[in-house]
């Protein structure tokens, strides 16, 4: 393809026409900023911001406040409640200093809630215990002695002591939970209370 130079300079113009109307169409005022500072403490779980110019408000519907500049005109908002794990928790707010300053305190109760229930976990410690005191300990060194053997026969002596811990492990559930049936209702009772 052969590009004349006739070709070139409608080219050339083009493209300085669409770049000219380009940034003519977007061109536009921005408006000033507004001319808040602040300054921000931290104390005993809340947030105190004080302003220098501007005020703060209550939106109307409450769920959040307004950080107005000199003129009352909106600059910025901060919403009263954040969110974790799906739970919108409520954020507690004072505003003092004739509107200059702001305190703000999350409410993080609610997320505070125990693991596991501590009284299901000290049974099924003890139930393991007694069956542990009652024969599990003799059936963990029977099943690491069945284990080791018969890992030592299908791979031979690579899977002696993989297979110990194995029988180990399924002797001492074995032995635990035939010398005191009540460790299986304790660890399902345990695992219940587990959110």
């Amino acid at each position: 393809m052969r590009v004349t130079r006739r070709t070139r300079t409608a080219i050339a113009a083009l493209s300085s026409v669409a770049l000219v109307a380009g940034s003519v169409g977007t061109a536009q005022a921005e408006p000033a900023p507004a001319n808040v500072g602040y300054s921000t403490t931290v104390d005993n779980g809340s947030v105190r911001t004080l302003l220098d110019a501007g005020t703060f408000a209550l939106t109307s519907d409450g769920s959040a406040v307004s950080i107005l500049d000199a003129a009352g005109a909106t600059v910025a908002s901060v919403p009263l409640s954040y969110s974790v794990d799906e739970q919108v928790l409520p954020i507690a707010s004072a505003i003092g200093d004739g509107g200059r300053s702001l305190t703000l305190t999350p409410n993080s109760a609610s997320l505070i809630h125990p693991v596991y229930s501590p009284a299901a976990y000290q049974n099924l410690v003890t139930q393991i215990q007694i069956g542990w005191n009652n024969g599990g300990s003799v059936s963990a060194g029977i099943g690491a002695g069945i284990g080791a053997v018969v890992g030592c026969v299908l791979f031979i002596f690579v899977g002696c002591i993989p297979g110990a811990a194995l029988g180990a492990t399924i002797g001492v559930v074995n032995g635990v939970t035939s010398a005191n049936p009540a460790a299986t209702d304790a660890a399902f009772e345990f695992i219940r209370t587990l959110p």
